[in-house]
């Protein structure tokens, strides 16, 4: 018997093989990760975040040089109340800097995009974002996006969703038909695909599986920490990782930052163990070393020298299937696989 094809129309919309994306970890995902992706039939894409228009462009062209294939880029657009003007003006920058190299693709997080939508279509990019609430997801509908990632509480890193994405997907789904709608959260094998493919999602967004890939960019005992965990040592908090990025709950493995802080009875930002304290020291994508405060946001990469214990080992429920780090090429014939597996039973 044949297997069912997996493709959806997302899939026709953008010029891929498979519903698959990767996720645009903050400066993790880079060209090398997106273009493998990209390459094996999936959709790569970038972290560009924080990054100025001109670094963007760079990464961009190191995207180009390893893949003819299809790519988007990530933007977190959170705005600092303090300086929302300067905050609105700077990723309008971004923004204008992926149009102008014909990027087809971005995939916002974490604010409004109706302030970038016109810029974006008027530069022929598409506008995806990620939300957390059929609210939210209206809110994006009526802005004008071109599609909806639906995140659910089991994700990890940087948590938008409140409910697991098996309750929210079809209710999203159904409110802003006929956009397509992406699954994000808990998702890291086949048979999860296939269940949100069943949902009426058209595609789905990965992010703790590429994490332990061998092009992502981060650090060996951050991705053997994934390989070894399980949903279960996975924790959801509102206040722990919060230098650099306050208010913005997150998923994380347990580590010693964690154990520490709990068995103070969790005090707030201020009153917490080891309170301004360096953990280490790293390397930026750039190349610019400085030091890694506990508690700051951010994620470590092959240049950490320190304990990665005392840093946010992000990770979702879908760490229960990281067992073991491999090339993203072969994570997503893994995935196409087993979901084909799991269509046809």
């Amino acid at each position: 018997m044949t297997a069912p094809s997996i493709q959806t129309e997302l899939c026709r919309q953008m010029g891929i093989r498979y519903p698959i994306f990767s996720v645009g970890f903050r400066h993790s995902a880079g060209p090398e990760l997106a273009s493998a992706v990209s390459n094996a039939g999936g959709f790569g894409v970038i972290g560009a975040s924080g990054m100025q228009p001109d670094d963007i462009r760079v990464r961009l062209a190191g995207t180009r040089a390893l893949t003819d294939r299809p790519f988007g880029v990530n933007l977190i657009i959170d705005l600092d109340p303090a300086e929302e003007d300067a905050d609105r003006a700077f990723i309008g920058s971004q923004v204008a800097a992926l149009a102008g190299a014909h990027v087809p693709l971005v995939v916002l997080f974490w604010g409004d995009p109706g302030l970038y939508v016109g810029a974006a279509h008027a530069g022929g990019m598409l506008v995806f974002i990620q939300v957390g609430s059929i609210e939210e997801a209206r809110h994006a509908a009526a802005a004008g996006v071109d599609g909806i990632i639906v995140q659910g509480l089991e994700a990890g890193g940087h948590v938008r969703g409140t409910t697991s994405v098996w309750e929210i997907l079809p209710t999203v789904v159904a409110a802003v038909d006929p956009l397509p709608v992406l699954a994000s959260g808990g998702i890291g094998n086949g048979a999860a695909i296939a269940r949100a493919l069943r949902l009426g999602a058209q595609g789905v967004s990965l992010g703790t599986r590429f994490v332990a890939s061998r092009e992502a960019w981060f650090h060996p005992g951050y991705k053997e920490r994934l390989v070894r965990g399980r949903a279960e040592d996975t924790v959801y908090t509102r206040d722990l990782y919060d230098l650099g990025w306050p208010d913005a709950p997150h998923r994380t493995l347990r580590n010693k930052t964690y154990e520490e802080w709990d068995a103070a009875g969790r005090p707030p930002s201020g009153l917490r163990p080891g309170e301004g304290t360096t953990v280490g020291t790293q390397s930026n994508w750039a190349g610019v070393r400085g030091n890694v405060k506990r508690y700051a946001v951010g994620s470590v990469n092959p240049t950490f020298d320190g304990d990665i214990e005392y840093t946010p080992l992000w990770a979702g429920e879908s760490v229960s299937d990281v067992n073991d780090v491999k090339s993203a090429a072969e994570i997503v014939q893994d995935l196409v696989r087993e979901t084909e597996a799991a269509l046809t039973e």
